[in-house]
Parts: structure tokens; sequence; C-alpha cells
């Protein structure tokens, strides 16, 4: 399976299990079997989008794309910088 196709997937379980919409994936890595998939998801909308919190999550999916779990790692609001 395709690593595009391994992210397709993690988002969109991410959006059905939490409900909360507007993911980006910003990081995948594999360890064995599993992808891990850091995606961040809009969890609270502002009138200033700059503001907006975006839960930072760890999706786990396997090599045959069936989504194993996931765990919030994090939160930020859109607008903070992170470094690096």
């Amino acid at each position: 399976m395709e690593i595009k196709n391994i992210v397709e997937i993690a988002k969109a379980g991410l959006v059905q299990l939490t409900g909360f919409s507007s993911p980006a994936a910003i990081g995948i890595n594999k360890e064995a079997d599993i992808w891990h998939n850091t995606v961040e998801i809009t969890e609270k909308s502002s009138a200033a989008p700059n503001l907006d919190l975006l839960g930072i999550y760890d999706v786990r999916v396997d090599a045959s794309g069936n989504l194993l779990g996931y765990e919030k790692i994090g939160m930020r609001k859109r607008g903070d910088v992170q470094k690096g």
C-alpha cells in the first residue's frame, strides 16, 4: 500500500472517530509493520482563524490499511510558532 493511502486512511479514521474536522498530515514514519501518522485536526474553531485549537494525534495504521488506534500527543493554537 502506498504512503499516500496510509495517510488518507489515518486522516479519515481520525475524523470519523473524533467528529472533528480539517485534518492535516504533518508527519509519518514506520516502526516494524505499523505506520505512525502525525495528524493535526481542528478541535475548536475561533472567530480569528489563528486562534483555532488544533489537536495533534499519533494515528496508527498497519501495512494492510487497518486503523489500529490513535492517541492525542499535543495541542496548539493555529497561530503558535513551533520551534524545532
